[in-house]
């Protein structure tokens, strides 16, 4: 029988729109049925693409500056295939605050992409 676990999560992004703003940063936690902390928890930047400017303010409230961000990030494919493997393990519940809203969006648009 396959284990249960949360998988809890959160994004920072380059602005407020999920539909065309993109990740800047995603980490992710996972947890068992009771709340103890299994395995590494997962943090991740995505470099900024040539093609998209974050709004400043985005980077005033975050503190991620897209020079950080590029040097330390991961191309979006890859970051979004890293959070990919984590929400598809056998037993995962995924959890965030603000999911549906805006987390979901953010994760099914760059998934898209």
């Amino acid at each position: 029988m396959t284990k249960k676990t949360f998988y809890w999560h959160d994004y920072e992004t380059w602005g407020i729109n999920p539909r065309i703003d993109r990740a800047a940063q995603f980490a992710g936690i996972r947890t068992d049925e009771n709340l103890q902390i299994i395995g590494e928890p997962l943090m991740v930047y995505a470099q900024p693409t040539a093609d998209f400017l974050p709004h400043p303010q985005a980077v005033l409230v975050t503190g991620i500056t897209p020079q950080l961000a590029m040097s330390e990030g991961v191309v979006e494919a890859d970051f979004f295939h890293r959070i990919h493997e984590e929400f598809c393990r056998p037993g995962s519940c995924i959890v965030g605050y603000n999911s549906i809203r805006f987390d979901d969006e953010v994760t099914r648009f760059g998934f898209y992409r």
